[in-house]
């Protein structure tokens, strides 16, 4: 009986440190959309940017981005490295020449790749999403172009790190359950969680008898309680579910 029982822990305790993990702080961005707003905009400062150079810009600043032709606000986006990309609408207005532009984060090299093609004198626009640097520079992005022109950009939102938070946890109902006399383990499986919940541990509780011992762990979407009762008396003992999920954002 006592080598049926370790091999029914050893199973669920196989399959608790299984369990999926829910999110990524390094890895899963979350996306916020923001009101339309203009960073950046050569013809009101800076100048056209020259054939076959880069040159990088903010992606945040607390005081807005007037500095690079912008806005004088910061556009609602967080001014923190938990930003890691822009979702933005990015204009060539009059290149000198047929040509493209790549935008890229600052301080890797330059990719191969285009964001933007345009034809000598023309006003045209692209999406992109644009990865921004996280290392501190004097910029968090940049801009090549092929050809002389001006260059405009509206973010429309923000690929962020999930913020760490605290788990919603919520304890079921306390059950009660009956140790019979003579029992040298029980193992109990305790309810299960509500959708959207996952279960982290089980609450196991012997009350004040003294000679009754017990251990538990999760598994899928409960959890489970075992049981010794070295006590020579019936027990009555209490499990519950110890449910969690991760908060939104």
């Amino acid at each position: 009986m006592k080598k049926l029982i370790l091999s029914i822990v050893a199973m669920l305790t196989m399959a608790t440190s299984a369990f999926a993990q829910i999110g990524n702080l390094s890895a899963d961005l979350v996306f916020t959309p923001i009101t339309p707003c203009r960073i950046v905009d050569t013809r009101v400062l800076g100048g056209t940017i020259a054939a076959g150079t880069a040159r990088g810009f903010k992606a945040w600043s607390a005081t807005g981005f007037a500095a690079q032709g912008g806005s004088a606000t910061p556009c609602g986006i967080p001014q923190n490295t938990n930003v890691a990309a822009l979702a933005l609408n990015l204009v060539v207005v009059g290149p000198a020449a047929d040509g493209y532009i790549t935008a890229y984060p600052t301080g890797v090299a330059q990719p191969n790749a285009s964001t933007l093609n345009y034809v000598a004198g023309d006003i045209v626009a692209n999406g992109a999403i644009v990865k921004v640097s996280q290392a501190s520079l004097a910029t968090d992005w940049t801009v090549f172009t092929y050809a002389t022109t001006h260059f405009v950009a509206d973010v429309t939102g923000y690929y962020a790190k999930p913020v760490a938070t605290a788990l919603q946890c919520v304890l079921q109902p306390l059950q009660a359950v009956s140790l019979p006399v003579g029992y040298d383990s029980f193992i109990y499986t305790t309810s299960t969680c509500s959708a959207g919940y996952a279960a982290v541990s089980p609450y196991c509780w012997k009350g004040f008898a003294t000679g009754v011992y017990s251990t538990g762990g999760a598994i899928n979407n409960g959890a489970w309680c075992g049981w010794t009762n070295l006590s020579g008396a019936a027990q009555t003992v209490y499990q519950s579910t110890n449910c969690c999920q991760i908060p939104g954002r």
